[in-house]
C-alpha cells in the first residue's frame, strides 16, 4: 500500500458530488448534463476552456495497480484507475485525497485528508492523522450511485452503508476497505475478471460513481474527550487560487460523490500454454568399445535396439557414463537424438547409483526410468522387468533423477555383471497437439 506522501493530484474528466436530500433533483439534473457532455467529447476537449488554465502533463498519465501486475490473464482488461478520481462542482477538479477537518468548516482547528486508491479487489480509504491529535475512530459511509454513462439508473443520495476503519499497520492513520463484490452486490467467490468488468462497465473510460461521507473522532493531547471530524464541503466552482487552495466552500453539500475512469491492464501477455508430449524411448550408451547391443542376447524381448554395458567394480568406483539417445533404431547412432546424459558410480557402501540428466536449456524431461543391473545372460529386455523402475514422473518437471543405491550382483561361473540404462523422455511444446513419439 502506498504511503500518504506518495499520492499526487491529477487532472481528469469530472465526477459528481451528491447534494443533501433537498438538493437531489438539482444535483441529479447537473449530473445528467455532465454525463451528456462527457459522453460526447474526448479527453482533449475536456482539457479546453476554463480547464486549460490548469492543464498539466499528468492529465495523460495512466497507471495500473497490484491486481493486474502479476496476472497475465488480465492483459488489456479494463481496470479502475486510481489516478483518475474526479470531483464535480469544482470546475472539473480531479482529487485523490479529499480534505477532512476538525472544528468549524470555515475556520478549522486542524485539517487532514483521506486518500483513495484501488488495492486488490477493494476501494481503499487511507485516513491521514491530524497533526497534534490521535485518531480514535474513522468510518466511511457509502452508496453506489451507478454507471457514470447511464444517468437513467443512478440511485439517489445520501450514502447509507457504513464501514468502520481500522488503525493503519504503519503510522497513525486509519484504513477502510470496501470490496468490489459488495459494491456490485456479487458473491465473494466472483472472479477478479468479472469484478473488474463490473467496476469498469464502459471499458477503457468512465466507470462507476459512489456517494461518500467521511467521519470519525480524535483525541487532543492529554484529553480523553473525543472530538468529531468530517470531510470538508466541496469547493465552489472557480474558487481555487493560483496555489490550488480553495477560497470559498459550498455548504449546500454535507456529503459528496466521486467517480473514476478505467484504463487497460498493461501486464505482459501470457506465454503460450505448455503441453507435455511423449518424445521417445532413451537408452544409455557408453562407447563403441564398451556398449553392446541388446539384440545380441537371446532373452525375451531382446530383439530390439538399445545397449548394455559390463562395468567392473573398479570401473564403477571411478564412474562411467555417456549420452542418452532417443530414436537410434537398429542401433544406428547417426539417426539418434541426444536428450541428455547418464552416469553410474559406486558409493562408499559398495552400492551403485545411476543419475539421469536431460540437456540443460532443452525442453526434454524424464518421465520414466528403468535400470537393469544383473548377471549375464539377459533373460528379459522389457524395461518393466528391470532391477529398478520408477514410472510416476508423469508431471514431467524432472530434468535429473538419481536412483536409490542398487546392489552390484555377485556373478558366478564366469558370468559378468551388466548394466542397462533406460528412460522414457517427454518434450515440452507450446503446440496444443503432440507429434508422434520417436520409435522405441
Amino acid at each position: 500500500m502506498q504511503s500518504i506522501s506518495q499520492f499526487k493530484f491529477h487532472y481528469r474528466l469530472p465526477t459528481v458530488i451528491a447534494s443533501k436530500t433537498s438538493y437531489s433533483k438539482n444535483i441529479m439534473m447537473k449530473l445528467t448534463q455532465a454525463a451528456a457532455i462527457f459522453a460526447g467529447c474526448g479527453l482533449a476537449s475536456a482539457a479546453t476552456g476554463s480547464f486549460t488554465s490548469r492543464r498539466d502533463t499528468s492529465l495523460f498519465r495512466r497507471w495500473d495497480y497490484d491486481v493486474c501486475l502479476n496476472d497475465c490473464t488480465l492483459r488489456d482488461v479494463p481496470i479502475p484507475d486510481k489516478d483518475n478520481f474526479q470531483l464535480p462542482l469544482e470546475n472539473n477538479w480531479s482529487e485523490q485525497c479529499p480534505p477532512t477537518f476538525i472544528g468549524d468548516w470555515d475556520a478549522p482547528t486542524a485539517v487532514s485528508k483521506v486518500c483513495l486508491e484501488f488495492s486488490g479487489a477493494f476501494v481503499v480509504f487511507n485516513f491521514a492523522a491530524f497533526p497534534g491529535y490521535v485518531t480514535k475512530t474513522a468510518k466511511v459511509t457509502w452508496k453506489l450511485m451507478g454507471n457514470m454513462l447511464d444517468s437513467s439508473n443512478w440511485s439517489s443520495p445520501p450514502p447509507t452503508a457504513t464501514v468502520d476503519c481500522e488503525p493503519a499497520p504503519i503510522g497513525d492513520g486509519f484504513v477502510c476497505k470496501v470490496p468490489f463484490a459488495e459494491i456490485l452486490q456479487k458473491p465473494t467467490s466472483t472472479s477478479i475478471k468479472d469484478l473488474l468488468t463490473g467496476m469498469c462497465p464502459n471499458g477503457d473510460r468512465e466507470g462507476l460513481g459512489l456517494y461518500l461521507a467521511f467521519s470519525g473522532t480524535v483525541l487532543a493531547p492529554g484529553s480523553a474527550v473525543e472530538i468529531p471530524f468530517k470531510q470538508q464541503y466541496p469547493c465552489k466552482a472557480g474558487a481555487r487560487d493560483t496555489n490550488r487552495q480553495c477560497t470559498e466552500w459550498n455548504t449546500d453539500y454535507d456529503y459528496f460523490s466521486i467517480s473514476y475512469r478505467c484504463t487497460k491492464c498493461n501486464v505482459a501477455a501470457c506465454p503460450p500454454p505448455t503441453t507435455s508430449c511423449g518424445f521417445g524411448t532413451a537408452f544409455g550408451y557408453q562407447s563403441l568399445e564398451k556398449s553392446v547391443t541388446l539384440n545380441t542376447q537371446s532373452g525375451k524381448g531382446c530383439n530390439r535396439w538399445g545397449w548394455y554395458q559390463t562395468p567392473t567394480l573398479t570401473d564403477l568406483t571411478t564412474g562411467i557414463g555417456g549420452p542418452l539417445y532417443v530414436g537410434a533404431g537398429q542401433n544406428v547412432i547417426d539417426k539418434a537424438i541426444t536428450v541428455g546424459t547418464w552416469t553410474a558410480k559406486l558409493d562408499a557402501a559398495g552400492k551403485v547409483s545411476v543419475t539421469y540428466a536431460t540437456t540443460a536449456g532443452s525442453s526434454y524431461r524424464i518421465s520414466q526410468v528403468h535400470v537393469d543391473l544383473d548377471c549375464l545372460a539377459i533373460d528379459k529386455c522389457a524395461p518393466g522387468s528391470y532391477t529398478f523402475g520408477k514410472d510416476d514422473l508423469a508431471d514431467v518437471t524432472t530434468m535429473s533423477f538419481t536412483t536409490p543405491p542398487l546392489t552390484y550382483p555377485a556373478c558366478s561361473g564366469g558370468s559378468k555383471a551388466y548394466l542397462t540404462v533406460h528412460a522414457a523422455v517427454n518434450a515440452l511444446t507450446n503446440s496444443a497437439t503432440c507429434e508422434p513419439p520417436k520409435a522405441a
